[in-house]
Order: structure tokens, then sequence, then C-alpha cells
């Protein structure tokens, strides 16, 4: 496999309460007015602030990657994961190269972002933020059995500190000859399919990532289970992930927050202290952003899932 590298925050410990919503406009993430709540810790990890409105991105982030604190990321088309655009930064050859993925849902009511840096020196620095404009307008819960009961579904799409072998197609890093101690790594990204039950009754939500591949490395990965969370006051969630395996294998921790009319829309971040178990000390940092299943979001998976009554 190629290199991973050492986080530079100890693996975090599974949260499973809700987020309390802040005043302050930005959630920990910028580009929307009003409140929205902040991102959790376990979510943000290195992360500071990021503002992204949908096609620019500014990002904050522990640590050197530029000046000032919070620099523009340039666009990285060839980068673009299952609908999620890609920026990216890197002073020189021989400073960190970070990549973030972003999307901001169809209504614009939420957006997410992730970000890593490939490594360098023995430690990488990673994490993203979500947030939503406007309130948490929860939907009109009818009767019968499928009260309040829908389903999300999309793509999903992730950074990790395995480090995309040099040279590559998808090698954005400035071409150097020094010595391999010094060259900084870029970040293998994954892609896959994510999928949601939630009862807005039982304020709960449950779900699954799954068809995961590590792209640069043309890897399959194991599915991820995003086992039962909380849904808080202010429309966000923490919960456990874990590996779909007899021993409920805890791996990390994923949490979000719904947005637009009738909860239209879900942004959300994932973070994996582990994702393939034959390897030692890989991470991942994934970003979703869905839509309802029904109306707007007519994905074949939806079909197999009752309309909202």
């Amino acid at each position: 496999m190629s290199r991973v590298w050492l986080p530079l925050m100890a693996a975090l410990a599974i949260a499973a309460c809700s987020t309390d919503e802040t005043d302050g406009g930005t959630g920990g993430g910028g580009g929307a007015t009003g409140t929205s709540p902040e991102t959790p810790t376990e979510l943000k990890v290195n992360v500071n602030e990021i503002i992204f409105n949908g096609t620019t991105l500014q990002v904050n982030i522990d640590s050197l990657d530029s000046t000032p604190q919070l620099v523009n990321y340039e666009r990285m088309p060839s980068l673009d994961t299952g609908g999620y655009i890609a920026f990216k930064i890197q002073e020189d050859a021989l400073d960190r190269l970070f990549i973030a993925l972003a999307k901001e849902s169809d209504d614009g009511a939420v957006r997410a972002v992730t970000a890593a840096d490939g490594g360098q020196f023995n430690r990488y620095f990673a994490g993203g933020v979500y947030e939503r404009t406007g309130d948490f307008l929860r939907p009109t819960i009818g009767t019968g059995p499928g009260a309040g009961q829908v389903s999300y579904a999309g793509s999903y799409a992730a950074v990790t500190n395995v480090n995309v072998a040099r040279g590559g197609a998808t090698d954005v890093a400035i071409a150097t000859t020094e010595t391999g101690v010094l060259v900084p790594g870029q970040p293998s990204r994954v892609s896959g399919d994510i999928f949601f039950n939630v009862n807005f009754l039982d304020e709960s939500i449950n779900g699954a990532i799954y068809n995961r591949v590590l792209i640069d490395q043309s890897l399959s990965l194991a599915n991820i289970v995003l086992v039962r969370a909380d849904i808080a006051a202010d429309g966000t969630f923490l919960g456990g992930a874990e590996y779909d395996d007899a021993a409920n294998t805890v791996v990390g921790v994923y949490g979000g927050i719904f947005g637009g009319v009738s909860a239209n829309s879900v942004a959300g971040l994932v973070n994996l202290n582990e994702f393939n178990d034959a390897w030692e000390n890989e991470r991942e940092h994934g970003v979703f952003v869905l839509t309802q299943c029904g109306t707007n979001n007519t994905l074949p998976i939806c079909d197999a899932v009752a309309p909202f009554p």
C-alpha cells in the first residue's frame, strides 16, 4: 500500500450526543447568514473555519497550508469526486498539499466541506464543517404506519491520509528532485454511496455507506454502518460508525444537519479512525450532502422506500 501518515490528534472517542445551537452566523463554517449550529469538534478536528459559497472556498486549518490563516483554495476539477467539487492548495513543491471536497444542496439550504493534506514529516492535518442557511423546518408528521419516516440517498466522498503515488494522472504536486523525506503526500480520495433512514417522530437517524472505493488505489473498501443517533432540537445529529461485521467494530463518528423546507436536505461529515482492517493508522474524512427521497430525489434506490405521508 502507499504510505499513510499519523494524525495530528489521537483517535477521537465516540460521542452519542448532538450539538447545541450557538449564535454567531458562521456555524464554524461561514458562508451563510443567520444562525447555524456549530460543527462538533469530533468532525472539525484540525479545521478552525471554512467559508464555502457553492463555488469558491476559503479554509483556516491547523496548520502549515498558507498565509493568511483563512486562505483561498484553488479549484481543481480533475479531482471532482461523485458530484463533490475539489479544491487544493500547495504553496510550493515542498509545502503540504491540501485537497478539499465540497458540495451545496440543490435547494441551497445546507453545505459541507472536508479537507486534508496528504501528510508530511510523519503527520497530517484534516477535518471539515457543515452548515445550514435558515432554521430547522421539521416535516409535517402524518398518520399511519409510516408517519414521520423518510429516507435520504446520494453519493459520498472522502479524503484520506493514504498518499497518492507520485507521477500519476491525478498528481497535482509540483515535480521535485529533492530527497523523499521532504516530499509531501497527496491524499487519496474515496467515493461511494450513502443512505439514511430517518424518523422525525422518533427523532432518530441511521444508515450506511456502501460501494466504497479508494479511487487513487483502485481498491474496494468495506461497508460502513452509521448506527442509530438522536436528532436534536436544532436539526443536528452525531453518532457512531462501525464496520458491517459480526463484532460491530467501532471505527469512527458521523454527524450532520437537516435543512430546507420540510428537511428536504441533509449535509454532514464522517471521521473514520480506521477503514481497512488489514492496515494500520489509516484515516478517512468524508462528506455527504443529500436530498430526501421523493419528488426531488428519484435515484433508483429511492424506488424501494415509501413516499413521505
